[in-house]
């Protein structure tokens, strides 16, 4: 076995042990974060995964971001993280959304070449320092004491210290459509057996999730002309934070996604043909996303909707693969085909991969903590799809998350949270930690009370305090600059012509100021686009943030009271025993989690935060 500097092999009756500070397992979306991240804080890393050529595999949607998910990318990419500044160099479609409404729903939606993007991740993650990539397939995970070995199916074993669980759906996972069943996590690669029973015999619980996925078809069999055109931003927006500081910004070609509907016909015809999916053929009992549904669900859970849009998507610019985003389906390819040629412009439209459902492995909620490390293993954290969660952008926020605290750990060092206050993450992390799910978990803005706060343009102030625990100085130094200088703006403007003249206050207010106005405010105070932007933000929604900065600092003030580990809530006075029951179900870490947890009513709360202050004073 090749060997390089960052593995130190160890003798150990007869097996070779090599040995690392953290193990990932799982190359997706959460695998890759974890591992860069872990490397990126100096400790020897290993990323296992089953397929080298699958490392970042986008198997669905070719899309990152959108409402709530394009806030996590910009979290993370403030964290470190690589999901934003590869969108950046490889999206070939990109637009802001939501122009019309406020800065708390507007963010970026693109959409990738899947193939540059997963080359692009490989190459990243092959040139990373302090990392090493091995193509395997995970079988078990033993404990001994406070180490973890990892046993590899071509007899390897790993020692570490910390490992990263991130097998999206691969852990028992299988494949459907009609009447067709593989054990499959994905559409030709194997699933995860051994690692799943290796899990629960460390005492981890699973239950069943299920997604779905449309078809692919030739573009060239496609009637394009006959549809609508969703342009592209020609002036595109990044994800990544790190495009500010940059004065040339690439010009980069892109091309246009096409809007097609599932009229009557269509619908009946599915309506007709609906007990032939494999939903209703194997009686699954798995849930799929809500929001996210196969086109079987759309027609049965909105019987008064005419019609279900479908997005035509490019899959990348060397292939004329399409994907039928909102096709989401696991009906035979027989009836797809049937389906696709009912709606315009599809009617000769050639399938070139069908689509198909995946069943999967998740942790049954209340496991980990909010760090993302189990509660009964130290050490041993999750992210993604193991989690619950649906999406690249979920994944990817856990993991890197993750990733961080097996590092920290590794080093023996305080783990990190992201606070609900603060972002997205947090919400996220929160919401899969606290409140548990049921079904594939999607972020939306709907899903955060602090949206108004947690905009697209300030995640690198919000999450500032968190990059300052990592060290990473050169970019905290950066943001620290930027906001003294917006800040500023802020205050001096109020004493300006721009303020105090009532017509030019309002004109800025209503986005009716001309380019040589901006040009001129750009200068007064001397500020880039960015910092402009963000400073006009400021003064069209002052009032609103000042209340909810206020709501949020109110909250603060309990929030980080930790619950000791020793407590007995039966002992907390005037608590109820409802209340009492699912304390001692989830295991809260401080009271925001308690605040969290469905039917605990505010005098639970009070009664607990007076019980905990006296509980410190006696101890």
């Amino acid at each position: 076995m090749k060997k390089n500097n960052s593995v130190k092999d160890v003798i150990c009756e007869n097996d070779k042990y090599y040995e690392y500070d953290v193990v990932v397992i799982g190359a997706g979306h959460a695998g890759c974060e974890a591992a860069l991240a872990s490397a990126k804080n100096s400790v020897k890393t290993l990323l296992i995964t089953i397929n080298l050529d699958s490392i970042a595999l986008m198997p669905c949607n070719g899309a990152i971001g959108g409402p709530g998910r394009g806030q996590l990318v910009r979290e993370i990419d403030i964290l470190g993280g690589e999901i934003g500044k590869n969108t950046d160099r490889n999206f070939i479609h990109s637009r802001i959304i939501n122009t019309s409404k406020g800065p708390a729903l507007r963010t970026i939606r693109a959409i990738v070449d899947k193939k540059r993007y997963l080359l692009d991740m490989k190459r990243i993650l092959e040139n990373q320092l302090n990392l090493d990539i091995k193509q395997g397939l995970a079988t078990g995970i033993e404990k001994d004491k406070n180490i973890y070995l990892i046993k590899i199916n071509d007899g390897t074993i790993y020692k570490t210290k910390s490992v990263v669980v991130t097998t999206g759906t691969f852990l028992r996972g299988k494949i459907f459509w009609g009447k067709y069943e593989l054990n499959a996590g994905r559409l030709g690669e194997i699933n995860s057996v051994k690692l799943a029973q290796s899990l629960e015999k460390l005492g981890f619980e699973f239950s069943r999730l299920r997604t779905e996925t449309p078809p692919r078809v030739d573009k060239k069999s496609v009637y394009l002309h006959e549809m609508k055109v969703q342009k592209f931003d020609n002036n595109p927006k990044y994800f990544s934070f790190e495009k500010d500081i940059e004065s040339n910004l690439q010009v980069k070609s892109q091309t246009d996604v096409y809007i097609t509907y599932i009229d009557n016909d269509c619908i009946n015809y599915i309506l007709d043909n609906i007990e032939e999916s494999s939903i209703f053929l194997k009686s699954l009992e798995s849930n799929n996303p809500r929001y996210c549904p196969s086109i079987e669900d759309k027609v049965l859970r909105f019987p008064y909707k005419k019609r279900h849009i479908v997005f035509i998507q490019p899959e990348g610019n060397d292939t004329n693969e399409v994907y039928l985003h909102g096709l989401f389906t696991t009906l035979s390819e027989e009836i797809q085909e049937n389906i696709i040629h009912r709606i315009k412009g599809l009617e000769n439209a050639i399938i070139t991969r069908p689509g198909y459902g995946v069943e999967y492995d998740y942790l049954k909620p209340f496991q980990i903590k909010s760090t993302l490390e189990s509660k009964s293993h130290k050490g041993l954290f999750f992210a993604g799809q193991i989690n619950g969660t649906t999406g690249y952008e979920e994944a990817a926020a856990q993991g890197i998350i993750a990733g961080i605290n097996a590092s920290l750990f590794a080093k023996n060092k305080k783990l990190i949270s992201i606070n609900r206050e603060d972002g997205y993450i947090g919400v996220l992390i929160d919401d899969i930690v606290t409140k548990g799910v049921t079904e594939p978990y999607r972020m939306l803005t709907s899903r955060n009370e602090f949206r108004l706060f947690h905009r697209h343009d300030n995640a690198d102030f919000r999450m500032l305090s968190y990059i300052k625990k990592i060290n990473l100085d050169k970019k905290v130094k950066y943001i620290e600059e930027k906001y003294k200088k917006i800040n500023s703006a802020f205050n001096l403007i109020k004493k300006s012509k721009y303020y105090t003249n009532k017509e030019m206050l309002e004109k800025i207010k209503q986005d009716k100021i001309t380019a040589v106005e901006v040009d001129r405010i750009k200068k007064d105070f001397g500020l880039n686009q960015v910092e402009y932007e963000s400073l006009i933000i400021n003064i069209k929604y002052e009032l609103y943030f000042k209340r909810e900065l206020e709501r949020i600092n109110q909250l603060k003030m309990d929030y980080d009271l930790a619950i000791p580990e020793n407590i007995n809530y039966a002992d907390v006075k005037n608590i109820s025993k409802e209340a009492i029951t699912k304390l001692e179900k989830y295991k809260p870490e401080n009271i925001l989690q308690v605040k969290q947890i469905e039917g605990i009513k505010p005098l639970d709360v009070l009664s607990l935060i007076a019980y905990i202050k006296m509980f410190h004073v006696k101890h």
